[in-house]
């Protein structure tokens, strides 16, 4: 894991703009990933004494954060390039936004730059379908984050789903940037995703009780859109599990699953 994590720690620190704290958070690492992240300089380092989780782990970087907004990066992925920063800075400028909508490109899959526009960006199209949920690709506003305690569900896979549903309901301001600020490398042996257990399954599930939770945070004239995430949702939970299950079976890993596609459908 050193080895990725000392690349996404390099294309931080290679970034031309400069303004940002990079708060890198060892969850527990079995190698030597913890010497590694100590040769680098000018971050902040947590290093926690159990092991907690990817949703825990998140929680306690926005917890420890002072900057304005927030961008997050898993261990294994890197920025696209070093001018991200400085392109979200700009996008952002005098604005105040709850969230800010951004891309990514595919590594190890289809190569798909996957980036967010005008017709994408918006509330109803994002509860309708968030292709992928993917956290790392947008940009949050902390003292949002704080003020309206969306928190990151720990110990449940699937956790990122659960905090941006929240988040787009409860946003008052919403951008968007067309260009993609990381590389999602994607089907890497070991990551969390490539993993199968019966636990992944059961907690696709879960996570659909817990957005038809949100139902009565969200105003009536989203209600339908969020209805119609939960019937898509489900609806595509069973073969889901089949590949997964089958993978547990046969020892394998996890095969890349579909992205979400859905489009708005009445109850």
């Amino acid at each position: 894991m050193h080895i990725y994590i000392e690349r996404a720690i390099k294309g931080v620190l290679q970034q031309d703009f400069k303004d940002y704290e990079l708060i890198v958070i060892n969850d527990c690492s079995t190698d030597n990933t913890l010497a590694k992240i100590k040769q680098f300089n000018n971050i902040k380092i947590i290093d926690n004494k159990k092991n907690v989780g990817l949703g825990a782990v998140r929680n306690i970087g926005i917890e420890n954060a002072i900057g304005e907004y927030i961008v997050h990066l898993d261990g294994d992925d890197t920025l696209y390039d070093k001018t991200v920063l400085t392109k979200i800075d700009k996008l952002i400028g005098n604005k105040k936004y709850d969230i800010v909508f951004l891309g990514f490109q595919d590594v190890g899959g289809p190569g798909k730059l996957r980036l967010s526009n005008k017709e994408n960006s918006t509330k109803k199209a994002r509860i309708t379908c968030d292709s992928t949920f993917s956290v790392p690709s947008k940009c949050w506003n902390r003292e949002f984050l704080k003020a309206n305690n969306i928190k990151f569900k720990e110990n449940i896979y699937y956790e990122d789903m659960i905090y941006s549903m929240k988040a787009v309901i409860l946003a008052k301001t919403l951008g968007y940037g067309e260009f993609p600020i990381f590389k999602y490398y994607r089907n890497r042996k070991g990551s969390i995703m490539t993993t199968p257990n019966v636990k992944r399954c059961s907690d696709m599930y879960r996570v659909v009780a817990e957005i038809l939770d949100l139902y009565e945070l969200t105003p009536d004239d989203l209600k339908p859109y969020l209805l119609s995430f939960v019937k898509n949702e489900t609806n595509s939970i069973l073969p889901k599990v089949k590949l997964i299950l089958k993978a547990v079976e046969n020892g394998e890993i996890t095969p890349a699953l579909p992205k979400r596609d859905y489009k708005f459908v009445e109850l």
